[in-house]
């Protein structure tokens, strides 16, 4: 199968590099400077786990060809770039299917006038990392594996088929709505601890209050009737008695792992953080959701050193 996967940041070159791996054509579309630097050291993921490192030597572009021919494209942007990417990929006609693995929460119906419903497929990667030296160190979160469209079979059997972990979902807005929720809720929280999660699990307060601000904004989505979240999901935010989910969420935040899935990319991505909770506030205004929307301040705040 012949595939470009338009960006090469954490997500982009863990897909790239495991795909390619089982025989398929993958081409990277990166920036400048992430393209000179696959050019030269190929691109690399070491599994935080295990320890293995893979290097797969792939073609690399710095834009997506208007003219060029494939079955997929991955999008692996960041929510704030979404927009201004969709033009580049609507001339891509080329391209038989774009599947969007990206955070975000403000609904798809952008995506499918531009591109075609039928050519969309909506997606998130369970998978957590960062890039250091060139090299994507990464996990995959067993707690949320990589979530595809539940009508895109075929897609889902290409990522498990290279090895991951994964869900199919009925309702991938509302999924990605719930989400978002959750992302900018512990976001903002980290955000108010300096991005630091060992401080925020020490920190009970504040880790209730992203506990309520989750509920607060999961009732937001309930009442607008949008699918519920996952049952293991709804049950510890939702249905244990809150004390219990603070002691859960303090636990996983104080391990490595608090670190690895939400500070790391946190601390890396305001931007992406701040886009999403502008989508948050669209549905969960500062009446319905108080502790939520002062979490959603919090993100406002954060400094922003990429700009």
């Amino acid at each position: 199968m012949k595939i470009f996967v338009f960006g090469a940041g954490v997500q982009g070159t863990v897909f790239a590099v495991r795909l390619a791996q089982i025989g398929h054509q993958v081409t990277l579309v990166a920036r400048p400077s992430r393209a000179d630097q696959l050019r030269s050291n190929g691109a690399s993921i070491q599994n935080v786990l295990t320890s293995e490192t893979v290097t797969a030597s792939l073609p690399v572009v710095e834009s997506l060809p208007p003219e060029c021919s494939a079955d997929l494209c991955l999008v692996t942007v960041r929510r704030e770039q979404l927009e201004c990417v969709l033009p580049i990929l609507a001339q891509a006609t080329g391209v038989g299917r774009f599947v969007f693995l990206v955070n975000h929460a403000n609904g798809s119906e952008d995506l499918f006038r531009q591109l075609g419903k039928q050519r969309v497929v909506l997606a998130f990667p369970g998978i957590a990392g960062s890039l250091k030296d060139g090299v994507v160190q990464y996990i995959e979160i067993s707690q949320q594996p990589t979530v595809v469209d539940s009508d895109a079979a075929d897609v889902a059997a290409l990522f498990r088929d290279a090895g991951l972990l994964i869900n199919r979902e009925k309702d991938m807005d509302a999924w990605l709505r719930r989400h978002a929720v959750f992302i900018t809720a512990i976001a903002g929280a980290l955000y108010e601890n300096g991005c630091d999660s060992h401080r925020l699990a020490r920190n009970s307060n504040d880790v209730r209050r992203f506990v309520c601000g989750v509920r607060e904004g999961w009732h937001a989505l309930d009442q607008m009737r949008v699918a519920r979240a996952p049952v293991a999901l709804r049950t510890i935010f939702c249905w244990v008695p809150i004390r219990f989910s603070v002691r859960y969420w303090s636990k996983l935040l104080d391990s490595a792992s608090g670190d690895l899935f939400f500070a790391r990319h946190a601390r890396h991505a305001p931007s992406e953080m701040a886009a999403l909770a502008s989508d948050v506030r669209a549905f969960a205004g500062a009446a319905e959701a108080p502790v939520l929307n002062s979490l959603l301040n919090a993100i406002d705040r954060y400094p922003d050193e990429s700009k």
